[in-house]
């Protein structure tokens, strides 16, 4: 799937409650969900840990969207950053 694809899903389907909640509390979902990946990843559970890594993204996804950022720009523009690439690669 497409970055701009799934962006998308998640605009369709949290766009209007997270808009209402605001980018603030938005945000303090997004650092939750970080943090439970955090615990995860700590304790070695990776069922958990893969759960966590999908609330953390679909969090991400509804920032970017809250914020009117393409985040498939996003992903192009670090990966074509050569102050991003591993020196020697």
């Amino acid at each position: 799937m497409e970055i701009a694809a799934l962006q998308e899903i998640v605009k369709d389907r949290y766009f209007e409650n997270d808009n209402a909640r605001g980018i603030y509390h938005t945000a303090l979902w997004f650092h939750e969900e970080v943090g439970e990946l955090s615990s995860a990843i700590a304790r070695g559970d990776k069922e958990n840990a893969k759960e966590e890594f999908g609330d953390v993204l679909m969090w991400l996804l509804t920032l970017a969207n809250l914020m009117q950022v393409d985040m498939e720009e996003v992903v192009k523009e670090y990966l074509e950053n050569p102050r991003k690439k591993i020196p020697g690669k």
